[in-house]
């Protein structure tokens, strides 16, 4: 700014102190607000009755159950799941087909050929209705 008189830009320091002074937050919670509440909380906490059951045993419960869970899909998966059909996922893809018939042609528990050519001859076959 060319052509006006630039002042001193700093404040007088009685004028700054006054100000630090005026600026200090009110204290809102004195020691005796503050000891009040601290003897309303002891003496309503005091009055709680302790649960019966105990953390500890909660946690049993909830491991008891989760293992009960695991159990009885297993089993449900295991029964439902027929290990014995000739006709099944056999090499655990999770879908029946060609790979099954050639995993079920290597194994050498007795099954004949001409149950592993039914097998196949079910997977290709074009009208499908009845098939597996």
């Amino acid at each position: 700014m060319t052509g006006v008189n630039e002042q001193d830009e700093r404040l007088p320091e009685a004028l700054v102190d006054e100000l630090k002074r005026i600026d200090r937050a009110p204290e809102v919670i004195t020691s005796r607000v503050d000891r009040s509440l601290a003897g309303m909380a002891h003496a309503q906490f005091a009055q709680r009755r302790v649960p019966r059951w105990q953390p500890q045993g909660a946690w049993r419960v909830a491991a008891a159950a989760c293992v009960l869970v695991v159990v009885l899909f297993t089993t449900n998966h295991l029964w439902e799941q027929d290990d014995t059909s000739l006709y099944a996922d056999i090499d655990g893809s999770g879908q029946i087909d060609i790979a099954d018939v050639l995993a079920l042609a290597r194994a050498e528990d007795g099954v004949d050929q001409a149950d592993i050519d039914a097998f196949a001859y079910r997977l290709v076959a074009l009208d499908r209705d009845g098939m597996l």
